[in-house]
C-alpha cells in the first residue's frame, strides 16, 4: 500500500497539470534547411526556451531567442547542368520566434525567420564575387516577411526568382509543385509533431518531451524549364533536456520507490519468519 501511495505522489509531482505557469526548459535542437534536390543543410543549436505550460503537461506557447541556430556558412557543390559552380549559404541564423498552441489541442505554429543569405557561384568565379543571382534566405530588413514568416519575396536579377513563404506549424504541410508539365502534391514531406517522455502522450512540456516544426516555401524560378518551381523546406527538432533539478527529483522519486519496496520485503519477512 505504501509503495502505491509513493507512486502516486511521484506522479502527481511530475505530470499532474495544474495552472498555467511560466517556465524555462533547456533544449538542444536542430534546424535543417532543403532547397530542392540539394543536400540538406544541418545547424544544430542549444539554449533555453521561454514556455507557458498547463502546469507541466501540455506546451500552450514557447518563445525562442534568436542566434539560437548559427551564424552558419557552407559552399553546396552543383552539377553543370545550369553552368554553375555552387550556392554559397553565409551567416544562416535563427531570429527570435514564437509559437502557440504546440500540444494538447489543434495544430498550431508561429513565426521564426531567418537572417544571412546565399548565393550562385558561377564557375567562372570561384570567389563567389559576382553576384548574378542572389537567393534570399533571410528576412526583409522589417522583420515581417521571409522563410518561416510569411509573405512574399521577389528578387530581380539574371532569372527571375519568387519566393510564397508560410510560418511554422506543428501540422502537415502540403505542397503542390509544378514540375513543367502538371502539378503533383508532394505530401511526402516532414510533419511537426509534439510528444512527451511517454510514448504516445503530449506532455511535451516535461524533461525528454520533443517538438518540430516545419515550415515550406514556394520557390518560383526561370533559371529552369523542367522544374520551375522549388520546395524550400525547414525543420526544426527540439528536444527538451532535464535539468539537474529535474533528474534530482526523478532521482529522489525513484529513491522513494526503492525504499517502499525494501520496507514492504521486511514487513512480510517479518510476519512470516518461516
Amino acid at each position: 500500500m505504501r509503495s502505491r501511495i509513493a507512486l502516486a505522489l511521484v506522479f502527481a509531482l511530475l505530470f499532474v497539470a495544474g495552472p498555467a505557469r511560466a517556465a524555462t526548459l533547456a533544449f538542444t535542437g536542430t534546424l535543417t534547411l532543403k532547397l530542392g534536390g540539394l543536400p540538406t543543410i544541418a545547424i544544430a543549436g542549444a539554449g533555453a526556451a521561454q514556455v507557458i505550460d498547463d502546469g507541466g503537461l501540455h506546451l500552450l506557447s514557447m518563445a525562442l531567442p534568436g542566434r539560437t541556430f548559427g551564424p552558419f556558412s557552407t559552399s553546396i557543390p552543383l552539377t553543370a547542368a545550369i553552368s554553375t559552380q555552387s550556392v554559397r549559404f553565409t551567416g544562416i541564423q535563427n531570429l527570435a520566434g514564437s509559437f502557440a498552441n504546440l500540444s494538447g489541442g489543434p495544430p498550431g505554429g508561429g513565426a521564426m525567420g531567418l537572417s544571412g543569405g546565399a548565393r550562385l557561384c558561377f564557375f567562372f568565379d570561384t570567389s563567389c564575387q559576382v553576384v548574378f543571382a542572389p537567393i534570399l534566405v533571410g528576412a526583409t530588413p522589417s522583420g515581417n516577411v521571409g522563410l518561416g514568416i510569411g509573405g512574399t519575396q521577389n528578387v530581380g536579377a539574371a532569372f527571375a526568382l519568387t519566393l510564397q513563404h508560410a510560418p511554422w506549424t506543428i501540422g502537415q504541410p502540403l505542397l503542390n509543385i509544378h514540375n513543367g508539365m502538371s502539378t503533383v502534391s508532394t505530401p511526402m514531406l516532414p510533419g511537426g509533431f509534439a510528444h512527451g517522455p511517454a510514448s504516445g502522450t503530449s506532455s511535451t512540456a516535461q524533461p525528454s518531451g520533443a517538438l518540430q516544426l516545419v515550415t515550406v516555401t514556394r520557390v518560383f524560378t526561370s533559371l529552369t524549364a523542367s522544374q520551375p518551381e522549388l520546395p524550400y523546406v525547414g525543420v526544426l527538432t527540439l528536444h527538451f533536456v532535464p535539468e539537474p533539478g529535474s533528474l534530482l527529483l526523478l532521482g529522489s522519486g525513484g529513491t522513494v520507490l526503492v525504499l517502499a519496496g525494501r520496507r514492504r520485503a521486511r514487513n512480510g519477512r517479518m510476519r512470516n519468519p518461516g
